[in-house]
């Protein structure tokens, strides 16, 4: 199935070149609000490809450990014609700004694929549990156990945005290990502490700018090079975003957003 409105989940899912950086001291710093919501256009040119929806639906434990629900809805076009995507993905993220649990149902041909990892921090490990839904059954393709192989707590495909988020501000290339498609992999971002101005809905704000680039052709045939900007308040929203795909140059920008309010630049 063609997947490339799934673009910004999965964006900065990569293994690192930069494998020097794995072991700096990350300080997270996000303010994540119960209630808030952005909806994002998916362009390709002139073409409105789909939607992206992100919300913060409360708080909850895992674990005795406090955390946020975080969750995240693409809906392809409805005028688009042979492509039908309506998915969800589900990050349990805990203060902190790591992943505790991940939970995802994604459309195939016939049947619902239904993802859960679970983090153990203690025994440093990841329960995987993958379940094909189907109108009259439920079939189990998953039941296993997954070695977190680093000291370090993980992202999942959608809590690594977050992570993006929370390091916006920084002034130096970050990798991250993220646990995604059943393998612990590296996210390479290069935070710049620049700040630049971004145009929404024909007006100027300021953001921070960030970039990356991808040494091989990941999930809905993302490749090269991918740009960034968020907003310098404490919610650090994503404004806008640049990147290549199989496709070619493809655009997300903020349509609508909810408890949230977007400071204008001077």
């Amino acid at each position: 199935m063609v997947r490339y409105i799934k673009i910004i989940l999965f964006l900065l899912i990569l293994q690192s070149p930069f494998s020097f950086i794995r072991a700096q001291r990350i300080e997270p710093n996000l303010k994540l609000r119960v209630g808030e919501q952005l909806i994002y256009k998916v362009k390709y040119s002139f073409l409105t490809l789909g939607s992206l929806k992100f919300e913060i639906l409360g708080r909850d434990t895992i674990d005795d450990r406090p955390v946020y629900d975080c969750i995240l809805y693409i809906d392809s076009n409805p005028s688009l014609p042979f492509v039908k995507i309506h998915d969800v993905y589900e990050s349990y993220i805990d203060e902190d700004i790591y992943s505790r649990r991940f939970k995802a149902w994604e459309r195939e041909s016939g049947y619902v694929l239904y993802t859960q990892y679970d983090m153990d921090y203690e025994k440093r490990e990841v329960h995987i549990v993958e379940k094909k839904i189907t109108e009259t059954d439920t079939i189990m393709a998953a039941d296993s156990i997954a070695v977190l192989d680093t000291p370090r707590k993980v992202q999942d495909g959608l809590s690594i945005l977050f992570f993006a988020r929370a390091m916006a501000k920084a002034n130096r290339p970050m990798s991250a290990p993220v646990f995604a498609f059943n393998e612990l992999k590296y996210t390479f971002i290069n935070f710049t502490g620049k700040r630049e101005k971004v145009e929404v809905d024909d007006e100027k704000y300021k953001a921070y700018y960030l970039d990356g680039y991808l040494k091989f052709v990941g999930i809905a045939g993302v490749k090269e090079g991918f740009k960034g900007w968020f907003s310098p308040d404490a919610q650090s929203v994503p404004l806008q975003a640049h990147m290549e795909a199989f496709i070619g140059h493809v655009t997300l920008q903020l349509e609508s957003h909810k408890n949230w309010e977007l400071a204008k630049s001077d």
